[in-house]
């Protein structure tokens, strides 16, 4: 009980944080839909390709980082049969996807806006998004649309742009990373820095634009990279900015849900677990999700009693650090765990770790599937029984599931014959240099 309470008090600035914003959300959807003001700010038109405006203008720089090339993944025909469907972005999982070219763009005196979840508008000096670096999304149908239908384009209510007199970078992703989700910000944000540094433009950043500068792991992630947060730009706080010099990339996974394998280097390689950290957690592991929302175990008891037997140790992700997780899923060969963002770990993983994923019977998704084979991480799944009964995607992310043991027991007996025994915990080695940042100018 205690414990419980003590979690309940922790949690209680977030909620207000998260009411907050979402009363700030309601008073500007409202304000852009019937309110007109500042209309010069709203885009005239779309810059369908930064690659052309860069060859038409000499105040626009295109860098091409990694060519556009075919992503593959296989996905065992059981989990495509049960994996969800719900419509969009959202339906059955991808053997293949046309990844775009990924590349950075340079622009001076462009504008970022984003005072909403469903799109981030990056426009340029003669007042023309582009289109192929913004992000426009509905949640009603799931799936992404064309630049011209970015809802920049539909409001009527503009802030005047905090204008800086430097080089900004922006590091918003629209969708799950605007909620502040931790899978998000590692996989859809932070990488973003990786496309700037291979274009030889992260030591002349001064600011990083974010979503939410607050959140623990926002600051951790990026001082280790050795930003401050005093170079932190906050979008909660300044929605709409102007910079002399601004720097925005493609987004990470294009316009699909394949994650690029250069992603999954990047965090790897400028994360590496920390040596003091790493004897601190066992190397069989239970991911607990007791301390979320949604998605948990009904039998958990049962579940931590059976894997306790094997020497399995249960641990609730918001416990800890940045620096302990990263030593948690360094040192693991084996991981067990409800479907959720902590599980974009895994990322630190060493090759040939077996992950066990637990998935609610209305919520199969292949994220994470998908995610291992970039890791070369052994993944197997579960599909558990769930309540309630759900035909919403939303819903379903909140949806609890009950393990059944029998199958579970099985699964976790050929994991444990297989599972790679390594001597000394720690990650593979990755032959290339971290990111690093100079300090502002």
């Amino acid at each position: 009980m205690t414990t419980s309470l003590l979690g309940s008090v922790a949690q209680a600035p977030k909620r207000a944080r998260q009411l907050a914003g979402k009363v700030r959300g309601r008073l500007a959807r409202l304000l852009r839909q019937y309110v007109p003001q500042r209309l010069r700010y709203r885009p005239v038109g779309v810059h369908a390709s930064s690659k052309q405006l860069a060859h038409e203008r000499a105040d626009v720089h295109y860098f091409l980082v990694v060519p556009a090339y075919l992503s593959e993944v296989s996905i065992p025909p059981d989990f495509y049969d049960q994996a969800s469907v719900y419509g969009g972005l959202h339906g059955k999982p991808n053997f293949q996807e046309l990844m775009p070219e990924a590349f950075v763009v340079e622009l001076s005196d462009g504008r970022v806006y984003a005072d909403n979840l469903d799109s981030v508008a990056v426009i340029s000096a003669d007042n023309r998004l582009m289109g192929d670096v913004s992000f426009q999304y509905t949640s009603r149908h799931w799936t992404t649309l064309p630049p011209r239908e970015n809802n920049i384009f539909y409001q009527r209510w503009f802030e005047e742009p905090l204008r800086i007199d430097g080089t900004v970078c922006t590091l918003l992703s629209g969708g799950g990373a605007g909620t502040g989700n931790y899978y998000h910000w590692l996989v859809d944000s932070l990488p973003r820095l990786y496309l700037v540094q291979q274009a030889g433009l992260l030591h002349q950043i001064d600011y990083f634009l974010v979503y939410d500068k607050q959140l623990s792991f926002v600051r951790e992630t990026m001082a280790g990279l050795g930003i401050g947060p005093e170079r932190l730009l906050d979008v909660k706080e300044h929605r709409h900015i102007q910079a002399r010099r601004l720097v925005a990339t493609t987004p990470v996974r294009g316009l699909g849900t394949h994650t690029p394998a250069w992603a999954c280097e990047f965090l790897r390689r400028n994360y590496p677990p920390d040596p003091a950290l790493l004897g601190r957690f066992s190397p069989l592991v239970y991911v607990s999700r007791r301390d979320a929302p949604g998605r948990h175990v009904t039998n958990e008891a049962d579940v931590e009693a059976l894997l306790a037997q094997h020497g399995f140790q249960s641990y609730a992700l918001s416990e800890l650090s940045f620096a302990e997780k990263r030593a948690l899923f360094a040192g693991a060969r084996v991981v067990i765990s409800p479907v959720g963002a902590g599980l974009c770990n895994t990322a630190f993983c060493r090759t040939g770790t077996q992950l066990l994923e637990l998935l609610p019977e209305d919520f199969v998704v292949a994220d994470y599937l998908e995610f291992s084979a970039r890791l070369s991480i052994q993944h197997r799944y579960l599909v558990c029984p769930a309540t309630p009964r759900v035909n919403d995607r939303r819903q379903a992310q909140a949806q609890h599931l009950t393990v059944p043991l029998p199958a579970f027991t099985a699964l976790l007996e050929e994991m444990l014959r297989t599972a790679a025994v390594a001597a000394e915990p720690g990650p593979r080695e990755v032959p290339a240099a971290p990111v690093t940042s100079a300090p502002a100018r």
